[in-house]
């Protein structure tokens, strides 16, 4: 059978496609906590060793698919800064399989929260010095507005 015809019978074939999105909701999920562990745990980490030159307490929590930085300053929090996965509704178009995407129609990505609530930015694809320059971009803002 040649390729092109391989293609239009996938296209139509349910069993093929059940086993796709299981293994995209696997990847899209398996892609958010290994950027969890691999980058975005390590910066934290670096952060916090940082942060106690300066006379504050660090609260870093891990999860699977989220991480959270908290900063205590004389005993009061000073700053929080997490980034959690968070699945969106994408929309439907005519290919059969998106990336990332799950068996509900979810994909994936991850984004930074304040205690203020989520600021819809996606850092799924930032490295360490990024989500760094993230954090400490974040905190001068709060900081400054806060003195």
């Amino acid at each position: 059978m040649s390729d092109w015809k391989k293609e239009l019978k996938e296209l139509f074939d349910d069993e093929y496609h059940n086993k796709i999105r299981m293994q995209v909701e696997s990847e899209g999920k398996t892609r958010i906590k290994r950027f969890v562990s691999e980058v975005v745990e390590p910066a934290f980490e670096e952060i916090a060793e940082e942060l106690k030159e300066y006379e504050r307490d660090i609260d870093v929590e891990i999860e699977t698919m989220a991480a959270a930085i908290r900063v205590y300053y004389e005993g009061h929090e000073e700053f929080y800064f997490s980034i959690r996965s968070r699945p969106y509704k994408k929309k439907e178009f005519s290919f059969p399989v998106l990336p990332l995407k799950d068996e509900k129609g979810d994909y994936y990505r991850a984004e930074v929260y304040l205690k203020e609530g989520p600021l819809y930015h996606d850092v799924t694809n930032y490295n360490k010095e990024q989500i760094i320059r993230e954090f400490l971009h974040e905190y001068k803002r709060h900081v400054q507005w806060n003195k």
